[in-house]
């Protein structure tokens, strides 16, 4: 990947997970219950201080997966309801691929190569 699109990448993940005026604060205990709760997907870990949750899969990353795992493994109805405890990300990863889904917005997703 050229260079000037690896920086763009690196600056709209980095955008991604930034607080936003009107932006919940962090609410780490409740990202560390949602980890949790996603164990059965991968490894899990909080990061940022309850801003993104990391899943390592065995099972492999995709653009879904984050989504996913959030509709299927967790109590939250929605990636909103991260959002209102101030989660911003949810990133699956892999040996191959990253993806990192907002809950800002359901269909911002970005999924790079490793």
């Amino acid at each position: 990947m050229p260079l000037e699109v690896q920086m763009k990448a690196i600056e709209y993940m980095a955008a991604m997970q930034a607080p936003q005026a009107g932006d919940a604060l962090a609410d780490e205990s409740y990202a560390k219950s949602i980890a949790l709760q996603l164990q059965p997907v991968g490894r899990t870990e909080v990061a940022s201080g309850g801003r993104r949750i990391d899943i390592q899969t065995e099972k492999g990353c995709t653009a879904t997966v984050p989504r996913e795992a959030v509709a299927h493994h967790t109590s939250a109805s929605s990636l909103s309801t991260l959002l209102t405890h101030g989660v911003l990300v949810v990133r699956c990863w892999d040996r191959a691929l990253q993806c990192l889904q907002s809950t800002r917005e359901a269909d911002d997703v970005l999924c790079t190569r490793r």
